[in-house]
Formats: C-alpha cells, sequence, structure tokens
C-alpha cells in the first residue's frame, strides 16, 4: 500500500512538472517609448526634410553643436532617390545643408564631414566639384571619405556632418524682462478666470 502511494505522488509531481516546462513564457511587452533627454539634447525634424524610415533621426543639437545623420541623395518632395551622380551626390549635401540652416547654422560652420561612397575612384571627384559649388573657393570642413562595400538601398554616397551653431545668450537684464512678463501674464490669466461668467440670457419661447 505504502508502494503504491509512493508512485501515485511521483507520477503527480512528474506530471505537474512537465506541464510546467510545456508552458509557454508570457509575451513580450514593448517598453514604453523613453521620454526626452534630460540633458536637453534636442531632436531634429524641420519641415521640407527627408522623413527618417526607421530607428533613427535625422540630426540633434547638443548644446552648442548640431550632429546630422548620415544623408542620402533622396528628394524630399517624392522620397526617392534622384537620377544621376552628379546629382545624387549634390542631393545628399542639400539635405544636410536644410537640416544645418533650421538651427541657424551654414555650411561654413561645419566642423567634421564624413563622406561614405561605394567606388572611390568614381564618385570622390563628383563630391569634391559639388563641394567646390558649396563652399565655393574654400576654406573647407575638415572631411572624411571612406569607401564601403554597399549602402542602403544600393546608393552610391552618404553624407554626415557636425556644425557649430552657438545657442544665443540671454543677458541678466533680458532674463529679468522675460521673468517679469511671464509673471505678469500669469496674474493677467488669474484675473480672467476670477471674474464671474456672464450668464446668458434664455430666449422667449415663440408665440403660437
Amino acid at each position: 500500500m505504502f508502494r503504491l502511494a509512493l508512485v501515485i505522488t511521483v507520477t503527480a509531481a512528474w506530471t505537474i512538472n512537465s506541464a510546467s516546462a510545456q508552458t509557454p513564457p508570457p509575451a513580450t511587452i514593448n517598453p514604453p517609448a523613453k521620454p526626452n533627454s534630460p540633458a536637453t539634447v534636442k531632436t531634429l525634424a524641420p519641415a521640407g526634410a527627408i522623413k527618417p524610415t526607421g530607428t533613427w533621426n535625422l540630426g540633434t543639437r547638443a548644446g552648442d553643436f548640431i550632429y546630422i545623420a548620415g544623408m542620402r541623395g533622396i528628394d524630399p518632395r517624392t522620397d526617392a532617390l534622384v537620377e544621376g551622380d552628379e546629382a545624387r551626390v549634390r542631393q545628399a549635401f542639400l539635405n544636410m545643408k536644410l537640416i544645418a540652416e533650421s538651427e541657424g547654422t551654414t555650411l561654413r560652420d561645419a566642423v567634421r564631414l564624413v563622406v561614405y561612397v561605394t567606388d572611390m575612384f568614381r564618385f570622390r571627384p563628383l563630391v569634391n566639384k559639388v563641394q567646390s559649388e558649396l563652399w565655393g573657393q574654400g576654406p573647407y570642413p575638415p572631411r572624411t571619405i571612406v569607401e564601403v562595400f554597399r549602402l542602403n538601398q544600393d546608393d552610391i554616397v552618404e553624407i554626415e556632418g557636425t556644425f557649430y551653431a552657438k545657442r544665443l545668450q540671454l543677458t541678466d537684464q533680458t532674463q529679468t524682462l522675460y521673468r517679469e512678463f511671464l509673471q505678469w501674464r500669469a496674474q493677467q490669466k488669474s484675473v480672467r478666470e476670477s471674474k464671474p461668467q456672464p450668464q446668458s440670457k434664455p430666449q422667449p419661447k415663440p408665440q403660437p
């Protein structure tokens, strides 16, 4: 009798353990989106720029510097690559230029460029030509150009840039005036909210 009870107990425990092992794990829940940078890093998305198509953004402002992601020769109006090698290289620079200028800086304020091409012999001269058009006779920013095996969508060029764009610093007097303005606006709002709201008069009923 004792042996029979032991066998039943062991069998039941094995069945429970087997069922637990076959239970699928709980579904993975995507973590919530992170809040904006606590260090006030600003994400850039100016009007007229291309639209990111993945887990990346066009650029960021961190302090006095603008960091722009790799730009390619995509026409923002159609979201398609432009035709022609030279036109595509030019469009990549123009896409970068638009983002930089949205933060009040210019191509002259570039502190570093990195250019990726899939054929150094064919495309480096085009990069030089377009840069001479956009920067004139210089001075030109520091630049690194690298030949890579492949780019997204089998593209020929990708250009990223870092720019200097100093933030405007408010003087102590301006900051004081701004704080006083905010206080005045808050007081005006409080006064408006404290006034009794006029009650609408009931409309007379039409005579039958």
